[in-house]
């Protein structure tokens, strides 16, 4: 299976993996891009919450991904299945909101060459990432729960018509 990413260096494409906390289960769909993802050895980005990113951790770590660096907003991550290399980005706002750790999130997606999000249709926080890596002209591969599909937003007008249908929310 391919993932469907831009062509670039592996040197140059690190992948944001990000999605909502309510997800604790990745469908077989999202493991075959996960799968193509650590095939290809790309630099993977991923948060430190539980949902998406501790299944995805998980997934990774069963692979014996080494490529990894989780991101942190408190000074060690909440989770860190591959005991992989940590970046702490100090957090903003009251401890423990979404508001303090949306600061790991901004630093990941200026970071990224290509993002996955999986989408529940409701997170705010990963709607917020979504646009993020929009607004930079990034691919992104939205894995849309509810519908039980991707959306590759993999050029300026599928990234414009994205971004219409779910307008940003302030996070």
């Amino acid at each position: 299976m391919t993932i469907n990413l831009p062509a670039r260096t592996t040197d140059t494409l690190s992948v944001f993996i990000s999605g909502s906390i309510a997800i604790r289960h990745l469908s077989s769909a999202v493991t075959a891009r996960i799968a193509a993802i650590v095939e290809r050895d790309l630099p993977v980005l991923i948060g430190d919450a539980r949902g998406v990113d501790n299944a995805v951790q998980r997934l990774i770590a069963e692979r014996g991904t080494t490529n990894v660096t989780v991101f942190c907003a408190d000074g060690f991550p909440r989770n860190n299945v591959g005991d992989w290399p940590v970046r702490n980005i100090a957090g903003e706002g009251r401890h423990g909101t979404a508001a303090f750790h949306a600061v790991k999130d901004r630093a990941m997606a200026v970071e990224a060459g290509a993002g996955l999000v999986i989408w529940d249709g409701r997170s705010r926080g990963s709607l917020a990432n979504i646009h993020r890596l929009c607004a930079r002209g990034c691919f992104v591969a939205v894995w849309l729960e509810r519908e039980g599909r991707f959306e590759n937003l993999n050029s300026d007008e599928a990234r414009a018509a994205f971004v219409a249908r779910y307008p940003s929310c302030a996070h």
